[in-house]
């Protein structure tokens, strides 16, 4: 990398935070339940994409207006799969070692 390049890189993260940023808070104030499955590499391999993936069928096959969202790490290896349900007006409730 050469120093002419840093002004471009500082300016695409900076782009890259503020769109993080608002999708988050966007998540967060929304209007509609969320459902957030953790699916780093420690979910993953305690079966958070199984969880994700019947959770997905199941919001569908109700018919339910709820996304059901992969995220990144939350944390809490040891009691991975973890699950956050967000409802507005409420504070968030996580659920460890989720299974089918």
């Amino acid at each position: 990398m050469k120093v002419t390049e840093l002004p471009a890189i500082v300016s695409a993260f900076q782009e890259i935070k503020s769109r993080a940023q608002l999708h988050w808070q966007e998540l967060w104030n929304s209007s509609k339940p969320a459902i957030l499955v953790g699916a780093a590499t420690c979910g993953r391999a305690a079966g958070a994409l199984e969880i994700l993936q019947t959770l997905r069928a199941e919001v569908k096959k109700q018919n339910l207006d709820c996304p059901v969202i992969e995220v990144g790490c939350l944390g809490h290896c040891y009691a991975e799969p973890l699950v956050i349900i967000s409802k507005p007006g409420y504070p968030p409730i996580c659920y460890g070692r989720v299974n089918r």
